[in-house]
């Protein structure tokens, strides 16, 4: 009985805390333009781009990380690379052939 006690109480406590790193701080909504919008993640936080809103049907998204495009979106495919998750510190480009709005959740990183 105590063995049984004792897997169950290492489980839920591992169970607790499996995500104890992250906490919730806000929601975002970002433009991404054709132009490209320069956004830097602030330090200490870790971004969660959830969705993406795009003003036409023949539309994509990306982001720009490092010198290199990747699509994230594209609403002639079937599919979306979404969530997409940007670390602390990372500067990205959002970009879309037309206007758009990325919604993002910001959560805090706790030590």
């Amino acid at each position: 009985m105590k063995n049984i006690l004792l897997i169950l109480a290492i489980t839920f406590s591992s169970a607790s805390f499996a995500q104890g790193n992250l906490q919730f701080n806000q929601v975002l909504i970002l433009d991404a333009t054709p132009a490209g919008n320069a956004v830097t993640v602030p330090a200490g936080k870790v971004w969660k781009i959830e969705s993406v809103a795009l003003s036409s049907n023949n539309a994509y998204f990306q982001i720009k990380w490092g010198g290199t495009s990747y699509f994230v979106l594209n609403n002639s495919s079937p599919y979306a690379n979404l969530p997409f998750w940007l670390p602390s510190n990372e500067s990205v480009s959002l970009i879309g052939n037309v206007n758009a709005k990325v919604s993002i959740i910001e959560f805090n990183v706790v030590p």
